[in-house]
């Protein structure tokens, strides 16, 4: 396994300072290059009236960018703009780079503030709303413990009983009710797998056969299913997928299945080469509705592959599910 050296706060963090600073960048180039431009035509307007001022009034104060030699000036930094009482009034180009630099520098300090309270502000507000998270999700943890080191402790007691009194007699209601413990076992195991896995985001992706699985968990119903008429039409299709995501899927559907079913179950299977569709028919028996519970969880464990489960009410029940291969 991979070790991350960056916490989701800090690839936060670096994502939004790079965007922050990319961002920062194109409009500081833009100002940088307006303020060249801008500065180099206030100079050449002002130098030729500072010219024309210093022709009738020698004694006027040039500004430090015009520049008056005896000779004809050697250096390149030097651009003559007129010639007054024989003496070379020239433009300094150098003050327009120092000029430019200043406000490039005064411009770049302003945004690594920027930048810096930005930061900071953003880490301290992810820090908090991660220690926030980090509290309910661990508040939750305990709670499901609690509840689940009950419930275990109860099934505990109750397989004991049931040992107890198949030593005594062995009875068909024995039978049936050691039938609907495994039952309750089984889910109530699915059931914490599920929790401990909700919040990893890594998959533990394995090559599944439906066919082999489906026939697997109608076993466990075996003696719920004496009663009724179970047509199959399997085949095999692999698909890639965590094993126990799928066994709780189809376990879920299944065991609702027969649970509300009276006389028959037709469970099918097809593929159209991107997808693997079951379908699972069942007739509709005095059976109160529960919660759904089950349902919205297989439902939120198969949207998680692309996956989809679709249910429709008439003369029977029919449950759709649509898995990617």
């Amino acid at each position: 396994m991979k070790k991350n050296f960056l916490s989701f706060e800090n690839k936060v963090l670096i994502t939004f300072t790079f965007i922050l600073a990319l961002g920062l960048s194109a409009i500081n180039l833009v100002a940088v290059l307006f303020f060249k431009y801008s500065i180099e035509g206030q100079i050449y307007r002002e130098s030729r009236l500072y010219v024309e001022v210093y022709r009738y009034n020698p004694s006027v104060r040039l500004p430090e960018y015009i520049k008056l030699f005896d000779r004809l000036p050697d250096s390149p930094s030097y651009e003559i703009i007129g010639m007054v009482n024989g003496r070379y009034v020239t433009l300094d180009k150098e003050y327009k780079t120092r000029k430019t630099k200043e406000f490039a520098t005064t411009l770049l300090m302003w945004d690594a503030v920027l930048i810096l309270s930005t930061m900071l502000l953003i880490y301290f507000t992810i820090i908090k709303y991660i220690k926030k998270e980090e509290y309910l999700r661990r508040y939750l943890e305990i709670l499901i413990l609690t509840i689940t080191h009950k419930l275990g402790n109860f099934l505990s007691v109750q397989r004991i009983n049931i040992d107890l009194i198949k030593s005594k007699c062995r009875i068909k209601a024995v039978n049936r009710l050691e039938s609907a413990y495994s039952l309750i076992e089984k889910d109530f195991k699915f059931t914490i797998r599920t929790l401990k896995n909700l919040g990893n985001a890594e998959k533990n992706i394995k090559t599944v056969n439906l066919k082999d699985l489906v026939e697997d968990i109608l076993h466990h119903f075996i003696e719920n299913l004496k009663d009724r008429d179970v047509i199959t039409r399997l085949k095999n299709i692999y698909i890639k997928i965590d094993p126990n995501d799928i066994e709780n899927i189809l376990f879920t559907v299944i065991e609702n299945a027969v649970k509300f079913s009276e006389k028959r179950i037709h469970i099918k299977m097809c593929s159209d080469g991107k997808y693997v569709y079951i379908f699972i028919k069942n007739d509709v028996g005095t059976v109160n509705k529960g919660a759904g519970i089950g349902l919205e969880i297989a439902e939120f464990l198969i949207s998680q592959y692309g996956g989809e489960i679709k249910t429709h009410i008439g003369r029977d029940f029919l449950t759709v599910l649509k898995i990617p291969l």
